[in-house]
């Protein structure tokens, strides 16, 4: 009995070293693609004082929301190193709150996850 229960710690053990791998690669082609796109389509121009107050304000609202789009892939681009270094670290895939291991299903939609779903809703339940 204790030889199938190995085998079958084992076999699990496998395909979850499997599917981490898998998902750094993903993680770090969405990396690459993030400072791709930065570098390419976050070239913030100064607001112009030049023309009327609706084209001043066009430029206004245009280089803001070009800010938020820049702090979004910012955010996103720590939420990739920091799983990342969980890897490197052998802790990716664990709850950082419950130390519990974050199921297959909910790595794979969010490679990401720090927490089981559980422990999310606690969070933003707090929120």
């Amino acid at each position: 009995m204790p030889d199938k229960k190995n085998k079958a710690v084992k076999e699990k053990s496998n395909k979850r070293e499997k599917l981490f791998a898998e998902l750094k690669v993903k993680l770090l082609q969405e990396r690459q693609s993030l400072l791709k796109e930065a570098l390419k389509s976050h070239n913030i121009k100064e607001i112009d004082s030049h023309g009327d107050i609706v084209d001043q304000s066009n430029d206004y609202l245009n280089r803001e929301v070009l800010l938020g789009l820049a702090e979004h892939d910012r955010l996103r681009l720590k939420d990739i190193d920091d799983a990342l270094k969980r890897m490197e670290d052998g802790v990716y895939g664990i709850c950082l709150m419950s130390g519990e291991e974050i199921s297959d299903a909910r790595l794979i939609a969010m490679p990401t996850a720090k927490y089981t779903l559980e422990c999310q809703a606690k969070i933003e339940s707090r929120r």
